[in-house]
């Protein structure tokens, strides 16, 4: 505003609207005193929609809105004008009478707003013209309401229609452009309208009134306040057939259904809500209702955003980071959107990832939830069940009438003899309302002889006759005299025959008679419906309350059992599991108990056998007490380094370390690249000591580097994971898990009894322990050079032989996959070659649905008692094989054929050689479908000894077990013909 504009606004005013608003002034200031003189009820006495002292005042203040104006002029149109709304201030002065509109006028100003400013439909451009003005005249209307202390049947359908009115607002954001509009100014005058309207329902109810629309503005409420557990427990304190009409069932469930317990919990919002089923599909269907209004959609369309959010986070949780994401047109389904694109700007303002009409919605989705969702406007759903209703039907909410009525045809009107009253018309709406009349601007009237639920906003079809119809005469009046010639004498009149008369009056009054029976027919029978349709609501109502309580009889008392008998069964099965497990502690402290005075006994015993017996009597005679004899200095100086070295030995850290790695080192130098010790101890004094003897009282893992390349590692398995350990040192009862060995260590003889494996006795407090422990470690796992001090006497089946490496060489490089049938394989070339050079034993072949560890722990090692070595050997194979997750059959065969062949001497035939070659091409071509594999060239001659066994390279070990082999069998069922 520029200097000439204020001064031009601000100039003293000569005109007649600043001299009319000086004299109001003093008036109002007279009756402002006399009327706070009388001191009584403040009723509203202005008649126009705007008082008059406001419309001037406004005029000279240049405050006038555009509605108010005559056209092309900054005069106020008293028609026009509507009292503003103004904020109550301190310094505010006290409305008067005069400034106070009553109920009528606040009707009739109602009205005028709705059915002249507010355009038919939502879409139109001047709806968001007028929603400014519209949101402020409704306020003062509210104003008016309070101030006189209004809550009658017309303030309360005021209400009704400023909150309709208000959520057709929110749900078109003010209309089509308008950029001004707030949604929280718009919330804020709906919380608050309906808020007075419950009040107003409360105070009705109190003096005996009720409205049939109290349910639906009470739903409206609820969705209004969702999450408030307050706004709930005003509506379970209804009366019941409030409370169970269907609006509010409907927001009641819905209510239940959009209840979520993921929400992102902020200062000063409801928290989440416990035991939620998070129903986002069934919310949304729940809307698509066919039975749900068009404004309670409205007002649902706002909870949509929390609902889909709680999808999202709800799908998030479902699907892993795997999963290849949710296709775009399935989510715009299940999230209730109109369009896929509408889909991807929802998902993507939550930080969702959106590729290909595909949404990355997964576990490891981080949702950007915390900012703020933009309002949405649903098409599909809410705007949908608008369909051809205008602005007008929907705040005034009218409804078409009931199907009777409009089935009923016209009474028929009888001939032109007798006068029918004419049918009303609704007179248009004036252009602006009168002053001096206060009747409502196109208001609905309605027939006082229906009933609420029958009465249309327009005149009833059947209604009685607004004015009393004029009956037509009976004779036609007499045409006037013509001046003429003197009268003559005439003859008499010509009376009308009497039974004309009675004629005309029986079918008059037969005509009256009928048309009265006829109203009072229909009249009757719409009542007898409206009676028939409440007894059906009621018969309905009571047979779903009928319905609800059985089921919750039924329903209760079964969940009540049902829940009894889990808990008993819970509760038997938690006594069986604690008597249980305080029976075997019992059990096995008595048997630690048994134990113990086992070994106590025993140790009594072997005492009593190595002291001399002695005989204690009174009358034995007394002997001079013995003394041990004096030594030498020599001699104490060896004992005391005898002691002092005992004493090193005993207590030389790492010695059983040293001791067991030495061991490693000679089993062979093909051992597995990492061979594994496990230390199962406990946290006794023994087992203190054999930790410092392991070297494990420090640390945890002792790992060394052998020559050859093997890492061997002591594992102390009560602080480290172990798996696969080729060697266990076990102290008391542990679980030893898959190891190849076992050695228990045990103080006393009757200890070692009660174990299921070998074990190590430390009961000598002479002996060298290292050296008990490097004997029991040979005589465990012997190693390889003890048994290859053997003398070579093989050379009579050398050639033999040659063809057994050849083939066995050819299978390693088939591949084989399975290691049982790669086993029963070379277990059938071994016993062809038993067989080719007489030997007298064979080796069984191994179980077919067992595993390479299984074969080698099980059914080799029990079936093959040659000798020791065989053994050694076999369980460092074992070993090698759960170490390195391989198995080299080839060398395990060569070495069994080594020691099956042990310390005899066997000549075969010359046929032998050829024949035993051809069989094995034999079972080569069987073996492979492709021709007949050519044989890698020989290996030097050199006959099979004790030495270690073949090393082949690591890409040879590393493809051996990679294709299945079949017919392994056939040659085991016929045995070689010699």
């Amino acid at each position: 505003m520029d200097a000439e504009e204020r001064a031009e606004r601000f100039r003293p005013r000569e005109d007649v609207a600043a001299v009319r608003l000086a004299e109001l002034k003093e008036q109002y200031a007279r009756k402002r005193e006399a009327y706070v003189a009388q001191d009584t009820k403040l009723v509203g006495t202005c008649m126009d929609m705007c008082p008059e002292y406001e419309r001037v005042e406004r005029e000279v203040q240049k405050e006038l809105d555009r509605f108010e104006v005559v056209p092309g002029t900054q005069q106020a149109d008293a028609r026009l004008a509507v009292k503003i709304y103004r904020r109550p201030a301190a310094g505010r002065e006290l409305p008067l009478p005069e400034e106070v509109r009553p109920p009528a006028v606040l009707q009739q100003t109602l009205d005028y707003l709705v059915h002249q400013l507010v355009p038919r439909e939502p879409s139109d451009p001047h709806f968001a013209a007028v929603q400014p003005f519209l949101w402020n005249r409704t306020r003062a209307i509210r104003q008016d309401f309070i101030v006189q202390s209004e809550s009658g049947a017309i303030a309360i359908a005021c209400h009704e229609r400023i909150a309709r009115y208000h959520i057709l607002c929110l749900h078109w954001k003010g209309g089509v452009g308008a950029e001004a509009w707030s949604e929280q100014q718009e919330l804020e005058q709906l919380r608050k309208t309906l808020r007075s309207l419950m009040e107003y329902y409360d105070d009705a109810r109190a003096i005996g009134h009720t409205y049939d629309t109290e349910p639906e503005f009470r739903a409206y409420n609820l969705l209004l306040h969702v999450r408030d557990p307050e706004a709930l427990r005003e509506v379970e304190l209804l009366p019941a057939p409030v409370f169970l009409a269907p609006p509010l069932q409907w927001a009641l469930t819905f209510r239940t259904m959009i209840q979520r317990s993921n929400l992102l919990e902020k200062r000063g919002q409801p928290s989440n809500t416990e035991a939620t089923p998070n129903f986002f599909t069934r919310a949304l269907d729940a809307v698509r209702r066919p039975d749900v209004g068009y404004l309670m959609a409205c007002l649902a369309e706002n909870l949509f955003p929390t609902v889909r959010i709680g999808a999202v986070k709800a799908l998030a949780r479902a699907y892993l980071p795997q999963h290849h994401g949710l296709p775009l047109t399935y989510l715009t389904r299940i999230l209730g959107m109109d369009t896929d694109e509408d889909t991807t700007d929802f998902l993507r303002t939550l930080n969702v990832e959106v590729d290909q009409d595909v949404a990355k919605i997964n576990r490891a989705l981080v949702l950007d939830e915390d900012k703020s969702m933009p309002s949405p406007f649903s098409r599909t759903i809410v705007e949908a069940k608008r369909g051809q209703s205008t602005c007008q039907d929907i705040i005034d909410a009218r409804q078409t009438a009931p199907p009777l009525a409009a089935a009923i045809p016209p009474v028929p009107r009888a001939a032109p003899r007798l006068a029918s009253p004419p049918r009303a018309r609704p007179a248009p709406p004036p252009a602006a309302p009168s002053v001096s009349k206060p009747t409502p601007i196109s208001a609905p009237q309605l027939a006082p002889q229906l009933a609420p639920q029958l009465a249309p906003p327009r005149a009833p079809l059947l209604a009685p006759p607004l004015m009393a119809p004029k009956k037509a005469p009976l004779v036609p009046p007499a045409e006037p005299p013509a001046p003429a010639a003197p009268i003559a004498p005439t003859a008499p009149p010509r009376r009308i025959p009497r039974d004309r008369w009675t004629t005309q009056l029986a079918a008059l009054a037969v005509h009256e008679v009928i048309q009265a029976s006829v109203h009072h027919a229909v009249q009757a029978a719409l009542r007898a419906e409206h009676g028939r349709r409440r007894k059906e609501r009621r018969h309905a109502l009571l047979n779903a309350l009928t319905r609800r309580v059985c089921q919750r009889l039924v329903a209760e008392p079964i969940a009540t059992c049902t829940r009894v008998a889990a808990m008993q069964g819970i509760a038997t099965a938690r006594h069986e599991r604690t008597m249980q497990a305080r029976v075997w502690a019992h059990w096995r402290a008595v048997h630690a108990k048994v134990q113990d005075r086992n070994t106590q006994a025993e140790r009594l015993e072997y005492l009593r056998a190595r002291l001399p017996p002695r005989v204690v009597s009174l009358h034995a005679p007394v002997h001079q007490r013995a003394h041990a004899p004096r030594l030498s200095d020599t001699e104490r100086q060896a004992a005391f380094v005898e002691a002092q070295a005992s004493s090193s030995r005993l207590w030389e850290h790492g010695s059983m370390a040293r001791a067991l790695i030495e061991h490693v080192a000679a089993l062979s130098s093909d051992t597995p690249g990492v061979w594994t010790a496990a230390i199962y101890l406990s946290t006794g004094a023994g087992d203190r000591w054999l930790r410092h003897k392991l070297a494990l009282d420090t640390q945890a893992r002792v790992v060394h580097k052998l020559p050859q390349g093997t890492t061997v590692q002591l594992l102390d398995a009560s602080v480290c994971p172990v798996q696969d350990a080729q060697l266990a040192l076990v102290h008391g009862q542990h679980d030893v898990g898959s190891a190849s060995a076992v050695l228990a260590i045990a103080w006393h003889a009757s200890e070692a009894r009660d174990l299921p494996y070998p074990a190590l006795v430390l009961d000598d407090p002479h002996a060298d322990p290292d050296a008990l422990f490097r004997h029991a470690l040979d005589t465990l796992v012997p190693p390889i050079h003890a048994v290859s001090e053997r003398t070579e006497s093989r050379s009579a089946w050398q050639p033999l032989w040659n063809v057994w490496l050849e083939t066995s060489d050819a299978c390693d490089a088939m591949h084989v996959q399975d290691a049982c049938e790669g086993m029963n394989v070379l277990t059938t070339l071994a016993n062809a070659f038993l067989r080719a050079v007489g030997a007298p034993r064979t080796i069984p072949p191994p179980e077919p649905r067992s595993g390479p560890a299984d074969v080698l722990a099980l059914s080799q090692l029990e079936a093959l008692p040659w000798h020791d070595e065989s053994v050694a050997l076999l369980r460092a194979h074992v070993i090698e094989r759960a170490q390195r997750h391989s198995f080299r059959p080839g060398a395990y065969m060569q070495s069994l054929l080594t020691l099956a062949l042990e310390g005899a001497e066997y000549a075969p035939e010359a046929s032998v050689v050829p024949e035993y070659r051809q069989l094995c091409m034999q079972l080569l071509a069987g073996l492979r479908p492709a021709p007949t594999p050519v044989l890698p060239p020989k290996r030097p001659c050199t006959p099979p000894t004790h030495t270690p066994k073949r090393i082949r390279s690591a890409e040879d070990a590393s493809m051996r077990l990679r294709r299945a082999v079949a017919q392994s069998a056939q040659l085991l069922a016929a045995p070689l013909e010699k």
